[in-house]
């Protein structure tokens, strides 16, 4: 498993070219993708940057779509085109966050999701790309709606089901944690419907205290991230991994300083179980 740095953990605020060439000096193998910079300046001049810094490509983010409107027509225009270059350059793993609560109540929410994201997800299988929907457990995002939505990974293979063939998951250990799922259900995900992987880890507090943007490195906090790979692994995935690690400390931080920092956690969680192919 290769593992790319991901702008919430670094580089947040750095132009393309810079975000990539920290996540290099630091020891990643690769970096999350801006298609942006691709469909600005086109794919051959995207390939050479990370070319140029032995980089591989990550996972790349879809716009907002949850807006009271749905995507305008210039914003399908401009995602068509950052598809078109995923496509060129093989980047076949796009993603997004599923709110776990809304004041839709829980079946409207469902059409609600499925009606934006089916469209979504049509223009990506156009280009032979995947969707990847990303299931968010913390207790306190729960709660921040009126009614309580999806936050386990079976739930949201099923909402994938309904948004179309190429949609699947992106399962993020801190969000496992939050949801209590076991290791024995990571490891009976279907490995073709897991488009991307997140890791990061918990502080030591009561589930219901856990916050989203307070997480740690691999190695600080109570997840057993070795077992998280292992089941991973033992379902059948073979694809790549995203350091994602929101905090107050690392964001203080020069981004060049959090990104070393982070690989060296990351180092050492990939040191201490075999992740060759199974």
């Amino acid at each position: 498993m290769y593992c790319c740095l991901d702008r919430g953990t670094a580089g947040r605020g750095l132009a393309m070219e810079q975000f990539v060439a920290i996540a290099a000096e630091s020891g990643f193998h690769g970096a999350d993708v801006d298609l942006s910079h691709g469909v600005e300046h086109g794919a051959d001049d995207l390939r050479r940057v990370y070319e140029r810094h032995k980089l591989r490509f990550g996972a790349w983010g879809l716009p907002e779509w949850r807006g009271p409107n749905p995507l305008s027509a210039d914003d399908l225009r401009h995602l068509d085109a950052q598809a078109k270059i995923a496509a060129e350059l093989a980047i076949d793993r796009c993603c997004t966050y599923i709110l776990p609560s809304a004041d839709r109540p829980l079946m409207e929410n469902w059409r609600f999701h499925v009606q934006r994201l089916g469209p979504i997800a049509r223009l990506l299988a156009d280009h032979g790309l995947r969707l990847g929907l990303e299931f968010v457990a913390p207790e306190h995002l729960r709660r921040q709606g009126r009614h309580e939505f999806i936050f386990s990974p079976g739930q949201m293979l099923e909402l994938a089901d309904e948004v179309g063939p190429n949609a699947g998951l992106l399962v993020d250990s801190f969000h496992c944690h939050a949801a209590q799922v076991s290791f024995d259900q990571l490891a009976c995900l279907p490995a073709d419907r897991i488009v991307w992987v997140h890791i990061n880890d918990a502080p030591d507090l009561p589930l219901a205290k856990l916050q989203d943007f307070e997480r740690v490195l691999p190695g600080e906090g109570v997840i057993d991230l070795p077992g998280f790979l292992a089941a991973l692994k033992k379902a059948g995935y073979a694809g790549g991994c995203s350091l994602e690690v929101f905090s107050p400390q690392l964001s203080a931080m020069p981004p060049a300083a959090a990104a070393r920092l982070g690989w060296l956690a990351t180092r050492k969680l990939m040191e201490s179980v075999d992740l060759s192919t199974p």
